[in-house]
């Protein structure tokens, strides 16, 4: 993941040699953790430290812990004070100051200041031995981590910032290894904004360790080592920097400096004319024993130095062999550019070419990630792969899988996986291994869905795993539950394709396990049951009665098992009339209209003159009807509204009713995705009040007042947003005046439009397929759809709908 910005954190750590003090025995070596949480409400300073009973601070932690045990810092907490540590671990034993990492950066702060604290120091270790503090980001206005004097230190996947600013009398560097010190590794650690020096080894330490760090963007140097021989510094990124990267001061002979990126990008708090530093200097008393290699070093871009090696300039890698240094070494642009995530690019002297037997290297990078050998790139390191700086360049070998039960006629216990593997250096292969015994499938590339019959019902794990050509591994895993066979099941509905004649056709929807060997319709005018059976039994069936009416009709599937599955439903079969014009996404780039007519509705999918596409029964005369997504899909769902009981009765896609009061008598339905949450909610319009109230999906209700009395609501996506916006249609008072539609936009301005005459009825929608609702009217004394088209810069459509109108 990217690197981020982060001010205001700190680290000390400070102490005396390796003397030894034999603290009390407490109840809290019993465990090997204590728990800090300051937001536990039964946290406390004089508890047990348990989980149950956390600390509150982390300084009450640090007054107890034991050897070999883990002081746990939760994840996204920020603790403010200065933390001062005076126990000591163990060899073997260490004590652990342990935050969270999970999403590859440390998410707990500790902050010496703020908060009525006065600490200078985030973590200061001050004459102890043996203790880690990982995991945690830090910040304090000098140190933010200080080691004094002490010994088996270490500092791993830290985030760091602090140490004042450089004008400031007491500036210093972000991390202070100082004293007798020895043995202390700082290790994948970013730290940014370096004031004086990220990591300072001071005269007198050790042993030091400073490896995978990134320091950057700061107006100081990167790693400052005065008078401390044998410090190794290995595999860090250190950039855009005012002052040196790296330099060795005094006398810090026998240094190990290998696989270190250093480039004089200058950082934007350089100034226009930034201070020319150089990116590696040791000095004339360091140079004996020191070993320098395997270093990518890219100079300011100027006429001035690469390398200062005791007190004489270099310009070049090349130049600086002459010393019998730098063996290796290049100037290979790591392509940081100005994103500040410092990964490097993929290219020969940066990837696979450091050398992973130098000291003091970490199995992992930075982020934890572990080395990946580029097949396309030859390894130039002495043995094995390892690319330079801090971080490891990845395969972006990813493995995603899902499962779902894929019942079909003959497959009950069938499930269907989804799955997908890439990478960008090429994957090796792809099993899936479905979880029941059975031998795992390898999975080709472009291969997409896969089907699997299991030989039981029951609950099954599918893991699919990818092998990149550079030995990379990802795993993903699927669960699916495959019950008992279920029983057949059955919906049915019915349409009048000509209203003209008492005619209808019952088309049944059913699923069962086994295939349906017959369907069976009672139209409930005591004439014989209609009988369609054998391998492809007809769903839909049509039947003539002799005068209309309201019949009782039942439709019963058999599948070829003998198991049965009916439902009974009441159809209206009437004569034509003008009914009540609706309009709705039902399939298609555009919206549709239809009528309703008393409890029959009647679609057209075309908008010309022709007979509907599509009719159903639904409602009881007088109600209105509703069209809206109920169930997050993507066609429309009918509803109907009964200004009578003020109540809607949805159609839901599994054939259930949900019946949903709302509102008064008298009011008008206005649906539409208020909460903009991918489907709609139920409002109503009051006429006398002038005043949309809208239900949302928690039960709230959100009163909007908008236009006059009298008006009638009107509802669309006026402006292309992706959501509702409510306007209101007001009929013309008198025969010379138009109709007038009034639209309210989302910063609460409005538009008007003229259009019609007395007597039409409003309808909006997208006609055109623009992703704007249009507006248009229907004539109900001539039977006429008028749609306006001027968003799309088209001509109106006119048309009439055939034979559902008397």
């Amino acid at each position: 993941m990217p690197l981020s910005r982060r001010v205001g954190l700190a680290v000390a750590i400070a102490g005396s040699a390796v003397a030894t003090t034999v603290l009390p025995f407490t109840a809290h070596a019993e465990s090997t953790v204590l728990y800090v949480d300051q937001r536990a409400t039964t946290c406390s300073d004089k508890g047990a430290g348990t989980q149950a009973q956390p600390f509150c601070t982390i300084q009450a932690a640090a007054d107890v812990v034991e050897p070999g045990q883990t002081v746990r810092l939760p994840a996204n907490r920020r603790f403010t004070g200065q933390v001062t540590v005076k126990r000591s671990g163990q060899p073997g034993k260490p004590i652990v100051f342990q935050g969270d990492t999970t999403y590859g950066a440390p998410n707990t702060t500790v902050n010496a200041a703020g908060e009525g604290s006065t600490g200078v120091h985030a973590f200061v270790l001050d004459g102890v031995h043996d203790v880690t503090v990982s995991g945690l980001s830090l910040g304090a206005p000098q140190e933010a981590v200080l080691v004094k004097d002490s010994t088996r230190i270490v500092l791993d996947r830290a985030y760091v910032s602090g140490g004042g600013a450089v004008a400031d009398p007491g500036a210093t560097a972000n991390v202070r290894v100082t004293g007798t010190s020895s043995n202390v590794t700082v290790s994948r650690v970013r730290v940014f904004s370096p004031p004086v020096a990220g990591v300072a080894i001071d005269a007198g330490v050790t042993g030091a360790v400073v490896t995978t760090n990134i320091i950057t963007d700061g107006p100081g140097r990167g790693v400052l080592v005065t008078d401390a021989p044998g410090t190794v510094v290995v595999g860090n990124t250190i950039a855009a920097n005012c002052g040196n990267d790296l330099e060795l001061a005094g006398n810090s002979a026998g240094a190990v400096v290998e696989n270190n990126i250093l480039t004089k990008r200058p950082a934007p708090r350089c100034g226009s004319t930034p201070t020319i530093a150089v990116p590696l200097v040791v000095s004339a008393g360091s140079v004996q024993g020191t070993k320098a290699g395997y270093n990518t070093v890219v100079g300011p871009g100027q006429a001035s130095a690469s390398y200062s090696w005791g007190g004489t300039s270099y310009a070049t890698p090349e130049a600086f062999r002459a010393t019998g240094q730098g063996a290796h070494d290049n100037a290979v642009d790591p392509g940081f550019g100005d994103d500040y995530d410092y990964q490097p690019v993929a290219a020969e002297g940066l990837t696979d070419a450091a050398d992973p037997t130098a000291p003091g290297v970490p199995a992992t990078d930075l982020f934890g990630r572990e080395p990946a050998d580029h097949p396309g790139i030859a390894n130039t390191g002495p043995s094995g792969y390892r690319d330079r700086g801090a971080l490891e360049l990845q395969d972006s070998l990813s493995a995603s899988l899902s499962g779902l039960p894929y019942s079909q006629a003959s497959h009950p216990l069938n499930a269907r996986f989804t799955v997908n593997y890439t990478a960008s250096w090429a994957p090796g292969t792809a099993t899936l291994d479905f979880g029941d015994g059975s031998t795992p499938l390898v999975v080709t590339p472009g291969q997409r869905f896969v089907d699997h019959d299991y030989p039981a019902a029951g609950s099954y794990t599918a893991t699919l795993t990818a092998t990149g050509q550079a030995g990379g591994v990802r795993k993903a895993t699927a669960t699916v539950l495959l019950n008992p066979v279920a029983q057949p099941w059955t919906q049915f509905w019915w349409s009048a394709g000509d209203r003209s004649r008492a005619q209808i056709t019952v088309s049944a929807e059913s699923v069962s396990p086994w295939p349906i060997a017959r369907h069976v319709v009672d139209f409930g005018d005591g004439t014989a049951p209609v009988v369609s059976e054998g391998p492809n039994a007809n769903p839909s069936i049509t039947h003539e009665y002799g005068v209309g009416g309201s019949y009782t009709i039942t439709s019963t599937v058999v599948d070829n098992h003998g198991r049965t599955a009916s439902q009974t439903k009441t159809a209206g079969v009437g004569g034509p009339q003008a009914g009540v014009p609706f309009t709705g996404y039902f399939g298609g780039p555009t919206s549709h209209n239809g009528l309703f007519d008393n409890g029959t509705w009647a679609l057209s999918y075309n908008k010309t003159d022709s007979r509907p596409g599509s009719t159903w029964g639904f409602g009881n005369p007088g109600d209105i009807p509703v069209v809206g997504n109920w169930d997050y899909t993507c066609q429309c769902q009918h509803a109907i509204y009964r200004p009578s009981t003020a109540a809607f009765d949805l159609s839901r896609r599994d054939g259930s009713i949900s019946h949903v009061p709302f509102g008064n008598p008298g009011d008008l339905p206005a649906v539409g995705s208020w909460d903009r949450n991918g489907h709609d909610q139920v409002a109503v319009y009051r006429p006398s009040a002038a005043t949309l109230w809208i239900r949302h999906d928690d039960g709230s209700y959100t009163p909007l007042h908008f236009g006059n009395p009298g008006d009638q609501p009107v509802v669309g996506d006026w402006d292309g947003v992706g959501h509702a916006q409510f306007g209101v249609f007001r009929p013309a008072a008198n025969p010379w005046e138009p109709n007038l539609f009034i639209f309210r936009h989302d910063d609460g301005s409005y538009s008007t439009v003229t259009y019609g005459m007395p007597g039409d009825l409003p309808v909006v929608g997208d006609w055109s397929g623009t992703g704007r609702t249009s507006y248009g009217i229907y004539r109900p004394a001539t039977h006429q759809f008028t749609l306006n088209n001027s968003y799309a810069g088209r001509p109106d459509n006119v048309y009439t709908i055939y034979n559902n109108i008397g």
